[in-house]
């Protein structure tokens, strides 16, 4: 389900603003935008993206600001030393006698400068950090919870119209083998001429009215409504679980529609579709 928090915390003189953002998916999708000085924060709080979050896709905004930023730029001497008897040496083998290198000449050079923390300081900034995520990460659940409630609203009430729709049809079981056997006896009679063995006759009816009896499908839909709700009761992560039970929801309903020689059942079929359609968007909220 969707979620979002932002924070903007301070810890020992360094500020953390960090922005999470959320949207449905299937499975965990991360995303991180990190000042690069940072960039192995990334891996590290990975892992606890996933203590918090199971599914959705998530996007982590970070900054860190603070005084340390006045020592990150060091100068590679070394390397300037190089660039500057390196472009002296050009001068002599070209023969260009005028203009002086100057400093702007080498300040150009962006390679010269980089930007690094010393271990010690990393690992302070990381302290703050990670605090600060979790507090984020936990202000994100939050928002979610409220939209979760709303959610379990939709997905039990959905379950009870199937639950209802199920014994709306068993109502019909019976009527409905009737008129399948109607619908074979109906075709047997265009072949008026065509010698049946009455008594053979009647075991074929009857195995396949037996296989035209929706009761073993609608038994099986009632079991499924039950294991949903149950689902829906739990605290743990049921996301792909309760998706899977709609399924099976489907894949009932299309047998179903298979089998039912009645427009009062195949409309209820109808509905039965519509209403797993709904089920099954809304399982992709489910964490």
């Amino acid at each position: 389900m969707t979620g979002y928090s932002k924070i903007l915390n301070s810890v020992d003189g360094i500020t953390y603003s960090l922005e999470i953002k959320g949207v449905n998916h299937k499975y965990l999708n991360v995303s991180f935008s990190i000042p690069s000085l940072f960039s192995s924060f990334e891996v590290k709080s990975l892992p606890i993206i996933r203590e918090y979050v199971k599914r959705g896709s998530i996007s982590v905004k970070a900054d860190i600001r603070g005084e340390f930023e006045s020592d990150l730029v060091k100068p590679d001497l070394a390397l300037a030393k190089a660039y500057y008897k390196a472009m002296n040496l050009v001068k002599e083998e070209l023969g260009i006698s005028t203009g002086e290198i100057n400093v702007g000449d080498i300040l150009n050079i962006r390679e010269l400068f980089k930007m690094e923390l010393d271990e010690k300081k990393e690992e302070d900034i990381w302290a703050g950090f990670e605090k600060s995520l979790r507090q984020a990460l936990e202000e994100y659940n939050s928002s979610r919870e409220i939209e979760g409630k709303k959610l379990y609203e939709y997905l039990f009430e959905y379950v009870n119209e199937m639950e209802n729709l199920v014994k709306s049809m068993q109502k019909y079981e019976e009527e409905n083998r009737r008129r399948y056997e109607e619908l074979i006896r109906e075709r047997l009679e265009k072949f008026p001429d065509v010698k049946i063995d009455e008594e053979r006759l009647e075991q074929e009816v009857v195995i396949m009215i037996q296989r035209a009896d929706i009761g073993e499908e609608l038994s099986r839909l009632q079991a499924h409504i039950l294991r949903a709700k149950d689902l829906m009761k739990s605290e743990d992560s049921i996301g792909s679980e309760l998706d899977f039970v709609f399924q099976e929801f489907g894949r009932e309903m299309n047998t179903l529609s298979n089998k039912s020689k009645i427009p009062e059942v195949l409309n209820l079929v109808v509905n039965g579709k519509t209403l797993i359609k709904k089920l099954r968007e809304q399982a992709q909220n489910v964490e």
